[in-house]
C-alpha cells in the first residue's frame, strides 16, 4: 500500500521528478547470418525475432512488449521495444547491413510510476497488483467491521464516513 501510496502522489506531480531520461543512440554491425536473408518482405518477422535474440545475447537488449515492421519502400526492418524502464528502437538497415540503435532510459522516478500503472510490465507485476488490491479491500472492509462491532466508535465512524463520501462526491462533481 505504501508504495502504490507513494507512486500515486508523484503520479499526481510529474514535475517533481527532475532528472533527465538518458538518451543513447548507436551503430552496430548486423550479424553475418543476417546476410542470407533472402526474402525480408515474407520472413520479416521471424528474423527479427532472430535478431531479437542476438541483440539479447550479445547487447543485452531486452524489453517486456516487442513490435516488428517491415518498411518495404526503404528496406528497413523496425523494432520498438517498451519496458517500464524505457523504450528501444531498432533499425536494421538491410542494404547496409547496419543495426542502428535508439535507446532512452527513464529515470528511476518515472520507471517507478510505470510500475504504479502496470505500464509495459509483465504478467507477474499484474498478478501482485491483483494481490494488493484484493488485500487492501480486505483491510479497508476488516476496518469497517471493526467500527460496526464496536458501539462507541459507530457514530463518529458513521460522520466520518458519510462527510468524506459527500466530499468526495462533490469533487468528483467538480471535475466534470
Amino acid at each position: 500500500m505504501l508504495f502504490f501510496a507513494i507512486t500515486g502522489v508523484f503520479l499526481n506531480h510529474p514535475d517533481w521528478d527532475k532528472t533527465q531520461s538518458k538518451k543513447q543512440k548507436t551503430t552496430v554491425t548486423a550479424p553475418t547470418w543476417l546476410n542470407n536473408v533472402e526474402s525480408w518482405d515474407d520472413n520479416f518477422q521471424q528474423q527479427g525475432l532472430l535478431l531479437l535474440q542476438w541483440l539479447d545475447a550479445n547487447h543485452d537488449i531486452r524489453a517486456t512488449k516487442f513490435s516488428i515492421e517491415w518498411d518495404d519502400y526503404d528496406r528497413l526492418l523496425i523494432i520498438a521495444l517498451d519496458s517500464p524502464a524505457g523504450n528501444t528502437v531498432i533499425e536494421v538497415v538491410v542494404d547496409d547491413q547496419a543495426i542502428i540503435i535508439d535507446q532512452r532510459q527513464l529515470s528511476l522516478l518515472a520507471m517507478l510510476n510505470n510500475v504504479h500503472r502496470a505500464k509495459h510490465t509483465n504478467g507477474l507485476w499484474l498478478y501482485l497488483s491483483d494481490l494488493s488490491a484484493v488485500a487492501m479491500v480486505l483491510f479497508c472492509l476488516s476496518g469497517f467491521w471493526l467500527v460496526a462491532i464496536n458501539r462507541l466508535q459507530r457514530q463518529p465512524a458513521i460522520a466520518w464516513f458519510s462527510g468524506g463520501s459527500v466530499f468526495f462526491i462533490f469533487v468528483i462533481y467538480l471535475m466534470h
